[in-house]
């Protein structure tokens, strides 16, 4: 069984996200765009204000994802070694889309047993810092607050705005407060939602 790396533990606790860089390979990759496609194809394009929703992706490319050695080292630092598989979606949305608050994914403060939820955002294209990538306030995993909600285009005291390369992903702390931020780019930014929790938990509204 793969084990976290200490540089991977050391992030993760300290400041509640690590970046895994080249998590999937070209051909897992291309079969994971490939599974998205065919979701388009079968569902239509959906989505509100201009950001394109995919639900219930399937098939050996998406199953490898799940299973990524690195990615699941990585989660069972956060929640345990019987981190469980909740949700996996596409998230794109189009230029000038995809702002949003600052937010965790769990109601309320982290809880004192550790950990509920850990989500995990695959670049499927390269997100640039301007290009909608995922913001983050690093260590208010540990604050025990909620996140403000007049945060839409507001910068915060801290924030960081996470570029991935496609195939690369970063795996969030579901207590970390974090955001979409608006496409600036001139192409749509497809990413990957992928959503593990601890079993017997409930998730929060996200």
């Amino acid at each position: 069984m793969t084990t976290a790396s200490d540089d991977v533990r050391s992030a993760l606790d300290a400041d509640g996200f690590v970046v895994l860089d080249a998590l999937l390979d070209p051909a897992t990759l291309a079969g994971v765009r490939a599974a998205v496609d065919a979701a388009l194809a079968r569902d239509g394009v959906r989505g509100p204000s201009g950001t394109l929703h995919v639900d219930d992706l399937a098939g050996p490319a998406v199953e490898a994802l799940w299973s990524a050695p690195r990615l699941v080292a990585a989660v069972r630092h956060v929640l345990g070694p019987d981190a469980e598989r909740r949700a996996m979606g596409l998230r794109a949305p189009n230029p000038g889309f995809g702002a949003q608050a600052l937010h965790a994914d769990f109601a309320g403060p982290p809880p004192p047993d550790g950990a509920h939820v850990a989500v995990a955002i695959v670049a499927l294209v390269d997100i640039t810092a301007d290009g909608g990538a995922t913001r983050v306030v690093p260590g208010t995993h540990t604050w025990n607050r909620v996140a403000p909600g007049d945060t839409v285009d507001r910068p915060y005291p801290g924030e960081r705005h996470v570029a991935l390369a496609a195939g690369s992903a970063a795996l969030l702390n579901g207590h970390l407060w974090h955001s979409g931020t608006r496409n600036g780019s001139s192409h749509r930014r497809d990413a990957l939602q992928v959503t593990f929790g601890r079993p017997g938990t409930a998730q929060g509204p996200m």
